[in-house]
């Protein structure tokens, strides 16, 4: 049984060769770095803080919860994670930054934590937490099964809708490029149709929404820019029907039906200026 996820999909369509590479060919190595360990802490820490928040009170949850430390205690984690607890190792990241991307994240909770701002995300009254990291295992084919995790589910009281949320942390936010990329929302629009799905719900039952955390905003801009903004893709039918034939033509080209790896069709280059970026140019691949 073959298993993939949305990356799997976002890497192939970015350059199917890298996809190769590392999944086919197993040639990939450890890509972690401070973008990652800092966005794994900052959702653990808003996860359990939104926990408390919505099953406690929001009052409880500031008395409860050091937001600063427990980020703190998630990154150090995170680090030790992928270094295999080896202290002061500077191939994933430094310290100095690791204590730059600290302090964004603590002015970042700092903005999220005043109601006035909390309140634009999240009601005290009418929102009731579902779930957090909420596992998905959907059959996409006869062998092969798409596995994910929902960040976060809310269920409004008041109409009995579901909204699913992807919180997604950034240097400087989403561009408008980058909010119309179909790509970068197609992972929560399937998230919306298998989930769904497992409920036995009308789509139009679920909302769905982007979640984009800044580490960093202009000080000198001439309009307030917030630290935290909401991006909600459009998800009705045409938008979703459009993310699976997507997906599904990514599983198509890449496995066999008993969900082994083809070898009959070509893993073209796409050279662009993400090439740079690859951790396979320059060694297995020149980007031409």
């Amino acid at each position: 049984m073959a298993r993939v996820s949305f990356s799997q999909y976002s890497m192939w369509h970015n350059c199917p060769q890298q996809y190769k590479l590392a999944y086919i060919d197993k040639l990939g190595e450890n890509s972690s770095n401070i973008h990652s360990i800092f966005g794994t802490a900052m959702h653990e820490t808003l996860q359990n803080y939104l926990e408390k928040c919505l099953r406690i009170s929001k009052s409880q949850a500031d008395k409860m919860i050091d937001l600063q430390e427990y980020l703190k205690e998630r990154m150090r984690d995170a680090y030790l994670k992928e270094t295999e607890g080896e202290i002061g190792n500077t191939t994933i990241c430094t310290k100095e930054e690791m204590v730059e991307f600290l302090e964004d994240g603590n002015v970042l909770l700092d903005w999220f934590q005043k109601p006035k701002n909390f309140n634009k995300f999240f009601s005290l009254k009418h929102d009731e937490l579902v779930a957090i990291e909420q596992p998905i295992n959907t059959k996409i084919s006869e062998n092969v099964n798409f596995m994910g995790f929902i960040d976060l589910i809310i269920r409004d009281t008041f109409n009995g809708r579901y909204r699913i949320i992807d919180f997604k942390t950034s240097t400087r936010g989403w561009s408008k490029y980058q909010k119309s990329d179909p790509i970068k929302n197609t992972q929560i629009l399937l998230y919306k149709k298998f989930y769904a799905e497992m409920l036995k719900i009308s789509e139009d039952m679920i909302e769905v929404e982007f979640i984009i955390l800044k580490r960093k905003v202009s000080e000198n801009a001439d309009y307030h820019i917030p630290r935290i903004s909401r991006h909600v893709p459009a998800s009705g039918k045409p938008s979703i029907n459009k993310a699976w034939k997507g997906f599904t033509e990514f599983v198509d080209n890449v496995f066999n039906a008993d969900g082994s790896y083809r070898t009959d069709i070509p893993f073209p280059k796409k050279p662009s200026k993400l090439c740079g970026w690859c951790e396979f140019y320059g060694t297995h691949c020149d980007g031409k």
